[in-house]
């Protein structure tokens, strides 16, 4: 069955992402300036790449390779057409991480995943994160936590509501205890409010073995 992610057009996606009442867009492209300032990576693997959000704040003497994965192959042509000037060593592919097919495609010292633990299985997501990771490489991790808010917010994008039906939501016990049966140890928390009352929580972890 074709996954969801494949019948939502970017364009609705990012309106979405964008709106007054979900603010994380903004959020996302924050945090993400943040942690490529903060940990300088030579190669970096954003997971779920989307439109491209946050890809303006590589700094391309520092970053030499960024890689951006995603399920919808014109999610990645659009981010080709955005950034290709811009970021002369990036490589976009397509991949479908729930499909447990590992693909060497690179070793980064940080890997991006946010807002992907929530459509993918957790193991599922660490194998696929552990077969492109350096040992003492940094992983990033962002989930949604409700708040007692229903999950996918009413912004009358209606094509982004399919999305709900495959959404879940991430307890930290459940990722810190994968990440671990993995060899990923958590070394940094952040939490941050939403306009609508959900929050990002945001995790480092550091890949040991």
């Amino acid at each position: 069955m074709e996954n969801v992610w494949n019948k939502i057009p970017l364009e609705d996606y990012e309106l979405h992402m964008q709106h007054e009442s979900v603010g994380q867009l903004h959020l996302l492209n924050n945090l993400t300036k943040k942690y490529l300032d903060k940990l300088s990576p030579k190669t970096v693997v954003f997971l779920g790449i989307a439109g491209g959000n946050g890809l303006e704040h590589i700094d391309n003497s520092v970053t030499d390779q960024v890689f951006g994965i995603d399920i919808n192959q014109n999610y990645l042509d659009e981010t080709k057409k955005r950034f290709k000037d811009r970021i002369p060593n990036l490589h976009l592919i397509n991949i479908d991480i729930s499909s447990e097919k590992t693909e060497e495609i690179t070793k980064a010292n940080l890997i991006w995943a946010a807002l992907i633990f929530e459509y993918v299985e957790i193991d599922t997501c660490f194998k696929f994160i552990n077969s492109i990771i350096l040992e003492n490489g940094h992983l990033i991790v962002t989930i949604q936590e409700n708040n007692g808010v229903s999950s996918v917010s009413q912004t009358g994008i209606e094509t982004i509501k399919s999305a709900g039906q495959i959404f879940k939501l991430i307890s930290e016990s459940d990722l810190v205890s994968s990440a671990n049966k993995f060899g990923f140890c958590k070394i940094d928390f952040e939490e941050n409010i939403l306009p609508n009352g959900k929050s990002l929580k945001t995790y480092t972890f550091i890949k040991n073995n």
